[in-house]
């Protein structure tokens, strides 16, 4: 079982950005990691959440959701990086942000495979994020990570 208070610790620790986000993990289960983060170390000059922090935030919820994922199936050893996204602006966020990023099981699941068989190529993972606020989706990133062992 994932200890998501330490994982979080772990992840301010070695990413100050986090903590200057206020960025704070709510819930991880079946591929899915929920983040919050305040509205206010977050905003711009418009008073709606600044698009280099929603770029970030997603960024980040797409390598720590992957980076659960393994460690919740026994892969510990694992490299993570993003390879491209593609990031869209729906909507002005003009307070709490709620961040949710997944992984399709069978994206999953195959890239698992090659990993447990020790694979010694960079893999190709898609990762889905998207930001709401007040229910409403204000972005959504779409992330093409590469995987492998160290």
């Amino acid at each position: 079982m994932i200890d998501l208070n330490a994982f979080e610790a772990e992840c301010r620790r070695d990413i100050p950005l986090l903590t200057a986000m206020h960025l704070s993990f709510v819930d991880f289960n079946d591929l899915a990691l929920t983040m919050e983060a305040p509205l206010a170390p977050n905003i711009n000059n418009k008073g709606t959440a600044f698009g280099g922090s929603i770029a970030s935030i997603c960024l980040f919820g797409g390598w720590a959701v992957s980076t659960l994922a393994f460690l919740d199936n026994g892969i510990e050893n694992t490299e993570i990086v993003v390879y491209k996204n593609e990031m869209t602006f729906e909507r002005p966020a003009r307070g709490h942000l709620v961040v949710k990023a997944y992984i399709e099981p069978d994206d999953f699941e195959s890239c698992l495979a090659r990993l447990k068989a020790n694979d010694p190529e960079r893999i190709r993972l898609d990762i889905h994020v998207d930001l709401f606020h007040e229910d409403k989706r204000c972005a959504t990133m779409q992330g093409l990570y590469v995987v492998w062992l160290k």
